[in-house]
C-alpha cells in the first residue's frame, strides 16, 4: 500500500514518493515533475503566461526522447504547449532507455530561444549522449543552431543528488529571468548551489508537499 500524499494539478505524489526527498535517495519523474508543475502554476505562473519560461514534465521529455515518429510526437506534445513562442525552455532529462520507470542519473537542458542554443547543464557530466541524441532529433522543431554543454554547473558530491542538483538549477535560472526578462544564461553564477543548498532544497520541497498536503486534506473536510 503506498498512499497519495497530494493531489497537485497535473502531479501525484505517494507516501514513496515524499520519502525520496531525503537525504541520500534519488528523486524520480514524480518528484520533479511536481516540482515543474508547481513552478509552472505558482512561482512563475506570470513568467509562463507571458511566454517568458516553461516547463516541461519529465515524463513528457522521455516520450519525446524514445518516440521514434517525430510528427506523432510533434503533433501530440511540442505543437499543443506553444514551445516556439517561450523564451527559455526546460527540459528534465533522464539517462533511461526504456518507457518503464528506471534510470540512473538526472541533467537537463535548456533551450534558449531568444539565441537559438541548447544548453546541457549535467552535475557529473554523464548525460551528454542523451543531450546530443535528443537535441538531434529536435533541433530543427526549436531551430537551435548549436548544443552547449555547461562547464561551471556545479558537480555533485555523491550518487543521489542529480535530480536535486536539476530542480536547484531549473529554479535559479528562472528565477534569475523572473528578475530580469532580458538577461543572458552565462551571467548567471552557478556557485549558489553547494551541498548544503541541495540539503535545505530536500527539506523544503518536502516541507511543501507536506503543506500542500494538509491544506488540501483541510479544505476536503470542510
Amino acid at each position: 500500500m503506498d498512499p497519495l500524499i497530494l493531489n497537485f494539478n497535473d502531479s501525484l505524489v505517494y507516501e514513496s514518493d515524499l520519502s525520496l526527498l531525503n537525504e541520500g535517495n534519488w528523486l524520480n519523474d514524480r518528484i520533479i515533475g511536481f516540482v515543474c508543475d508547481y513552478f509552472e502554476n505558482k512561482i512563475f505562473k506570470n513568467e509562463c503566461d507571458m511566454s517568458l519560461v516553461a516547463f516541461i514534465n519529465p515524463s513528457t521529455v522521455q516520450y519525446l526522447k524514445l518516440c521514434e515518429d517525430f510528427d506523432e510526437a510533434a503533433a501530440c506534445f511540442l505543437e499543443p504547449l506553444n514551445l516556439k513562442n517561450k523564451k527559455i525552455i526546460f527540459l528534465p532529462l533522464n539517462s533511461n532507455q526504456s518507457v518503464d520507470a528506471g534510470g540512473t542519473h538526472w541533467s537537463f537542458l535548456v533551450i534558449d530561444n531568444q539565441n537559438s542554443i541548447a544548453k546541457h547543464f549535467d552535475s557529473i557530466g554523464s548525460n551528454i549522449k542523451e543531450a546530443e541524441s535528443f537535441y538531434k532529433k529536435y533541433k530543427k522543431f526549436f531551430d537551435v543552431k548549436k548544443l552547449e554543454s555547461l562547464s561551471n554547473f556545479p558537480k555533485q558530491i555523491n550518487s543521489s543528488d542529480c535530480g536535486a542538483y536539476v530542480i536547484a538549477g531549473i529554479e535559479l535560472i528562472a528565477e534569475y529571468f523572473k528578475q530580469n526578462n532580458e538577461a543572458d544564461i552565462a551571467e548567471i553564477d552557478f556557485g549558489l548551489i553547494s551541498p548544503n543548498y541541495i540539503r535545505d532544497l530536500r527539506k523544503k520541497y518536502k516541507n511543501l508537499i507536506l503543506l500542500l498536503a494538509s491544506l488540501q486534506k483541510s479544505n476536503e473536510s470542510t
